[in-house]
């Protein structure tokens, strides 16, 4: 694949001189750098169209009529309160 970018005056000349140094061409610079810069991503982890599935297919197992748990029972205060006394 061939892509074409204007780059800044410094940011060529940087570009340049690091492949003057290495005594490579200026591509193989700027491709190592796009191959450190860009991250790969494992096949193996879901995407997050996965999770979103998968957290619709869990709340699909909720019962009808159960009511949502309130601010109160989600805060810290209700979660953390039997591990807070074991560490007094």
């Amino acid at each position: 694949m061939t892509i074409t970018l204007e780059l800044p005056p410094d940011l060529e000349a940087r570009f340049v001189a690091e492949a003057k140094t290495a005594g490579v061409h200026v591509s193989e610079v700027v491709r190592a750098y796009l191959y450190h810069a860009v991250p790969r991503r494992d096949p193996n982890l879901p995407t997050a169209d996965d999770i979103d599935r998968a957290f619709e297919e869990a709340a699909g197992i909720i019962p009808d009529g159960v009511p949502p748990l309130s601010d109160e029972a989600m805060g810290r205060e209700s979660i953390y309160t039997r591990e807070d006394d074991w560490n007094r």
